[in-house]
């Protein structure tokens, strides 16, 4: 069987989080719901969420109006939003991809959203703010969902509420035009996200793949109330390589512009990614030192270390001696 037959053949397990609430962990339905999407995350490093609390309305808001107002927007203004920290911000303008995107730090809070709303449109734009706000609101309850299934598997629930306050949220909303390469048709090629956990909403137009352990990539077909929920190298790290982050690019094969929205969870600045000691055993040594996940960033965006195999091993990784082996 060739690698294309194979590809299409598999896909990424589909887990039904409709119906959970998220503030009663272990009501009914979330034991069966946890045990699919650990097996999923420990599979792939990823799984496909069935979730309703985003209603039909609200992702039509999103990415109609308000993307279409935002992505209109003079190239000048967009650039407002640009920001000294990698991959935050403005990111546009890159000569082998068309593509742009901005992220809106706090989205979940409206005053976060208004503040980056004055940046594009002076007088306010009260129907963006609201919009992206709600959006963020919801997908970030599925984030803390899944996060909470997680801790849970791993017997470090006791670690849930200090994990979460020092976690900070934000909304990157991306535009792609048609691939520059028409032979390969990447518009986005393979990467690793350096975060906790990133949940991408497709529009309409298919493109996300993502790759499996043994290097096969996968079609995400994007449905209607379906979020892709993907491990970030942080919580990979946090997790002491119990879970490993996924390879994930963008392949688009129409000629119709594609839009998608990425909330994403990172460290908030002064916190350090650091494994819990009950991760920790002989089976599972220590991996990862703690470390500054902006020291991270500036670390894997550099030039001179973009070639390393392992960027995170690299910044922190724990040297193994043959004695531990």
């Amino acid at each position: 069987m060739g690698s294309g037959e194979k590809t299409l053949l598999l896909q990424i397990p589909k887990v039904d989080f409709r119906g959970l609430d998220p503030g009663n962990p272990g009501g009914d339905g979330w034991e069966s719901v946890r045990v699919q999407a650990m097996q999923a995350l420990e599979l792939f490093g990823c799984v496909e969420a069935i979730y309703d609390g985003v209603s039909p309305e609200l992702k039509d808001a999103l990415f109609g109006r308000a993307m279409g107002e935002l992505f209109a927007l003079p190239l000048e203004t967009k650039r407002q939003s640009a920001s000294d920290k990698p991959y935050q911000g403005y990111i546009g303008q890159i000569p082998t991809m068309a593509y742009e995107s901005l992220r809106v730090d706090g989205a979940p809070d409206l005053e976060k959203v208004e503040e980056f709303a004055r940046l594009m449109w002076p007088q306010g734009n009260p129907n963006f703010c609201q919009t992206v706000c709600n959006f963020a609101k919801q997908v970030q309850k599925l984030e803390q969902m899944v996060e909470r299934m997680v801790l849970q598997s791993l017997g470090v629930d006791k670690y849930w509420t200090s994990h979460t306050e020092s976690l900070a949220y934000g909304v990157r909303l991306a535009e792609y035009g048609v691939p520059l390469d028409q032979e390969t048709k990447i518009a986005m090629g393979s990467h690793l996200d350096p975060n906790m956990m990133t949940i991408i909403c497709q529009h309409q137009v298919k493109g996300l793949e993502v790759q499996t352990k043994d290097g096969e990539w996968i079609d995400v077909e994007p449905l209607p109330n379906s979020f892709t929920v993907m491990i970030g190298e942080a919580f990979g790290a946090w997790t002491n390589g119990r879970l490993q982050p996924v390879h994930h690019r963008v392949r688009i094969h129409s000629n119709q512009k594609r839009n998608s929205a990425l909330v994403g969870s990172r460290p908030k600045d002064g916190f350090m990614v650091q494994i819990p000691e009950e991760l920790i055993d002989k089976e599972h040594p220590l991996l990862y030192k703690p470390y500054d996940y902006i020291d991270y960033l500036k670390f894997r965006f550099s030039t001179e270390n973009e070639k390393a195999e392992d960027l995170l091993r690299a910044f922190c990784g724990v040297e193994r001696t043959g004695l531990e082996a």
